[in-house]
This record gives structure tokens, sequence and C-alpha cells, in this order.
């Protein structure tokens, strides 16, 4: 059997070294985003490895700026190729704001939390609440793509908003989309075609309709382009049915019957799950 590689050491102790002073040999205090990076180069590659966009870690420091004030404080990133996260030193005056391992995600947020080590973390989209026995489970709605192409849906897990459980942050999210490196897509333009222009797309929407739905040929011109698309007249993917005003009104109205018909079917096979008693009553607790 092959050896596993890990990229942090595993230990089982879970108290940090009393040691809190910290310095400017101090590994783990985050300088600039270039020297954080030459530490994983000349590594074996591993599933746990950074690929956090420069600019999507701005844009979440500045925005923990907000939450704490960061004036005067060190910013510290324990987590690189032979870092020790549970033994480094960690300054009084230090704030962890890191993209950790999530294979070692829930060990990470109960040893920074047990030991009063303010933190701010990169966490699972989906398994967020797992960190909620010990912190407090930072949402927002965003999928982020990393440096290697890998897009994953991000929440974050921090111990500086007090006793909150959870809580959104859709300023988080919104500065993280507006980021250059998540931004491609967003600076694409968005096409809005003529009602009369029909796509087999909208043909298939509407073909989930409980009646079926015909164009006759004297009701359309079968189009491959548009005069005015700003690509040119070939800019359609495939041809396009171009509809008189008659048929392009019963297409409409048989869209919105489709649209029906699949909320009916979508309510058919919902299944209401109802609290317990033994819940109900953890409820009232």
């Amino acid at each position: 059997m092959s050896k596993q590689l890990t990229l942090f050491n595993e230990q089982t102790q879970l108290k940090a070294k009393k040691t809190r002073n910290g310095g400017s040999n101090n590994p783990i205090v985050f300088r600039d985003y270039d020297s954080f990076i030459a530490k994983f180069a000349e590594n074996p590659r591993t599933t746990d490895e950074c690929w956090t966009p420069k600019d999507v870690y701005e844009a979440v420091v500045r925005y923990v700026g907000t939450v704490t004030d960061l004036t005067g404080k060190e910013i510290l990133r324990p987590f690189y190729p032979g870092g020790d996260y549970i033994n480094a030193e960690y300054p009084d005056n230090g704030v962890v704001i890191d993209n950790p391992p999530f294979s070692m995600f829930t060990k990470i947020v109960r040893f920074y939390s047990e030991n009063n080590i303010p933190f701010f973390l990169f966490g699972p989209g989906m398994t967020i609440f797992s960190a909620c026995r010990w912190c407090t489970a930072v949402i927002i709605n965003e999928q982020v793509e990393f440096t290697n192409g890998a897009k994953v849906r991000l929440n974050f897990a921090s111990n500086l908003y007090g006793d909150l459980l959870a809580v959104t942050a859709g300023k988080l999210g919104r500065a993280i989309a507006a980021c250059p490196s998540q931004n491609e897509k967003a600076n694409l333009p968005i096409y809005v075609y003529p009602a009369a222009l029909v796509s087999v797309s909208d043909m298939q929407i509407i073909a989930k309709g409980a009646e079926d739905f015909a164009i006759r040929r004297d009701e359309a011109v079968i189009v491959r382009g548009l005069d005015n698309h700003p690509k040119g007249k070939g800019a359609l993917f495939g041809e396009h049915l171009m509809l008189k005003e008659a048929a392009k009104e019963a297409a409409k109205e048989a869209a919105k019957e489709a649209a029906k018909e699949a909320a009916k079917e979508a309510a058919k096979r919902a299944i209401h799950i109802q609290l317990s008693d033994r819940e109900k009553r953890m409820l009232n607790r």
C-alpha cells in the first residue's frame, strides 16, 4: 500500500503552546502573498494544497476588517507545507485568516475555538454547520474558482462574532464575485432576444406542458441570425424560428402552461417531513 502524502503534520493534542510572542521571524505571520505562495513551490502536491486566488484572499481580509479592527494586528497563515498549526507561536495581536485543508476542518476549528485564538477560516460550502458547535458559520452565496481551475462553493467559519450561531455575509460574497479572478463570466454580454424568436430550448420548455404545441409553416420563418446582432448575422447557435404575432402570443401562453404543469409535478413529488415530539420538546427548551 502506498503511503498517503499529507500537507500538514497530524497531531492529536489540542493544546496550544503557551508562548504567544510571535516576532519578526515567526513563520506563520503573513508578510505578502508571493512569499506565502513560495512555501508551496518545492513540496509534493496534495489535495489540500493552497490554490486561493490572491484577489479573493485580499477581499476576505478587507471584509474581516469590517468585523473586527485589524489595526496593529498580525495576519496569520499557519497552513503551508511543513507547517504545524498546533505548535505554532500565536502572537497575542494575531488573527488567523487562512484557507485550511477541509479534510481537517472540524479539528482545526475546534482547536482555535478552545484555545481562544481569533480566526476567520475558509470553509466547505454544504457542511459548514459542523463548525457551529464551536463558533459562527458565515454564509455567502458564491462559487469560487481557484487558481487550479477547481470551482467550489465556499462558506467561512469564525469566532469573531460573539454568540452568533450563523450569519449571512452578502457583502463578502459580492466582494469575492467582483474580484478579477472570478469576474470573467460576469463581463460577458447578456443578449436579450426579441419575443418573436423561438429556439429549440424554448420549445423543450413548452414540451413539458400537458398539451402539445404546434407552429404551422405559414406562421414562422427559419432564421440563422439577426441583422442587428453585435456579433454579426451568424451569431445564433443553430436555426431559430421567427414567429408571426399570433403564433408568438400562443407560444408565450404555452410556455406559461408548461411552467404551471412543472410546478404541479414538483408538488406531487414533495414529501413534507414534520418535527417529531422529541424535536418539538427540544425547541421548547
